[in-house]
């Protein structure tokens, strides 16, 4: 009768763990969607032309900023070339690098072009 008493204890610690884990994960997934999500609604927001300003008020801090000489290689497989003088990234670092959104913009800092990149 003791190793049953001992045993529940065990199996409900096992249990909680059990619960915990699976709900982190939840968590975790549930959470990178909803970047994604509002990131891409923010992204589609935002126009050719729009000033440096508003893409950082629709999108938060950039995640990288990348000049002409500098490749951003984590997704970019070329330079910003002009009219762009410079390329703002926005990662969703939940994605484990797989997924970002760019902004390339002009001597002005207006918006001359924008991608989403996603790696399957």
């Amino acid at each position: 009768m003791n190793t049953i008493k001992g045993s529940a204890p065990k199996t409900t610690i096992k249990k909680i763990l059990l619960w915990m884990l699976l709900l982190a994960i939840t968590s975790y997934v549930t959470s990178c969607i909803f970047i994604s999500k509002q990131k891409s609604i923010a992204f589609e927001a935002i126009n050719i032309g729009d000033t440096q300003g508003v893409v950082i008020n629709r999108l938060g801090i950039p995640s990288h900023v990348e000049k002409p000489s500098t490749l951003f290689t984590r997704y970019a497989s070329h330079h910003c070339q002009h009219p762009c003088v410079e390329r703002l990234w926005f990662e969703n670092r939940l994605s484990f690098d797989i997924e970002a959104w760019s902004v390339e913009l002009d001597e002005g800092g207006r918006v001359v072009k924008k991608a989403y990149w996603a790696s399957p």
